[in-house]
């Protein structure tokens, strides 16, 4: 890992924060309780580069990080069908088990110290250990609609165990119970408030809402556990949209979301209801530039992870709170 030369302030955008660091009153019902905190700064940490000298590379196409309660995390590659395991400190430890029958990981959460892994061939969510030892299949996606394929795009896990799944064929939404079975459908096809275009990233939030990034309809949504939609972010059709392909999602401890947006090299940070804080990485001639994120994840540590497939590396920031 190469580490920061500086503890330069990473923060590239403050979009009308008060100096107490508190967010905006929320936009809608169902997101008042949902008070939180906003980042005050974002410090580059480093980044892991796809050099060759790297036990790690080479990185072909990395998808997604995780990150454990302890700080150590793993990380995806699609493009080789790898996933490698790192201890708290940044040291790459081992390479995990292989997917079995030629699986591909493309998203990551952990649950515990468990990593359930998206293998988007397969269509099936795996577990392995926090060491990345395979331990078992948890679920078959396609058990959930035995009617329509689903082409899942990426997933999330709360903490009393619901799995959402985006389905990026069907234009929604998947969220499962804590044993398994289907829950909630989110969503439709379309451009309303509540309806989807081509889901890429979900997230769990405080208090179990559903945050959901479109591609197409280039936009944020969240949902209540009922899947009833309470925010979005402006459109496609707006004048001035914030996202360009927004994609992983993460959220901090306070709640605050942070979105991958590929197309516009960047990631986004939304407080609960959705106002947007801080954009990240847009400056190309910073050290911490991204040029097409594709994931993020946010560790116990405050930590930001920032996978960047345009980079073939993983770049790290340290968020300062008030």
């Amino acid at each position: 890992m190469a580490r920061a030369t500086s503890t330069t302030v990473a923060t590239l955008l403050w979009l009308g924060v008060a100096a107490c660091g508190s967010p905006p009153p929320p936009m809608s019902s169902g997101l008042e309780k949902l008070d939180a905190p906003a980042p005050r700064e974002f410090r580059f940490a480093g980044i892991y580069e796809n050099r060759r000298v790297e036990p790690y590379a080479p990185l072909v196409r990395p998808s997604a990080v995780t990150v454990l309660p302890d700080g150590s995390f793993l990380l995806a590659d699609y493009g080789s069908g790898r996933m490698h395991v790192f201890d708290k400190e940044g040291y790459w430890l081992s390479e995990a088990d292989p997917l079995p029958d030629g699986g591909l990981p493309l998203d990551l959460c952990t649950y515990g110290f468990l990593v359930h892994v998206l293998d988007s061939a397969g269509r099936r969510i795996l577990r392995y250990t926090d060491q990345g030892v395979a331990r078992d299949v948890l679920l078959d996606i396609q058990v959930l609609d035995p009617v329509s394929r689903i082409d899942p795009s990426a997933m999330a896990i709360d903490r009393d165990g619901r799995i959402a799944i985006c389905d990026v064929a069907g234009h929604r939404v998947l969220v499962t119970s804590p044993f398994l079975d289907l829950e909630t459908v989110v969503g439709e096809y379309g451009s309303f408030a509540g309806q989807l275009k081509e889901p890429r990233g979900v997230v769990f939030g405080l208090g179990g809402m559903l945050y959901v990034s479109e591609r197409a309809n280039r936009r944020v949504q969240v949902f209540d556990r009922t899947g009833q939609v309470l925010a979005a972010t402006q459109s496609i059709g707006g004048v001035d949209t914030l996202f360009v392909a927004p994609s992983g999602m993460a959220a901090d401890r306070w709640g605050n979301i942070y979105v991958a947006d590929t197309g516009r090299g960047a990631v986004i940070v939304l407080a609960p209801d959705l106002f947007p804080l801080a954009v990240l990485g847009e400056d190309s001639f910073q050290d911490d530039y991204l040029e097409s994120p594709v994931d993020c994840a946010v560790g116990p540590d405050d930590r930001l992870f920032v996978v960047d497939a345009g980079r073939r590396a993983l770049v790290v920031y340290d968020i300062i709170f008030p």
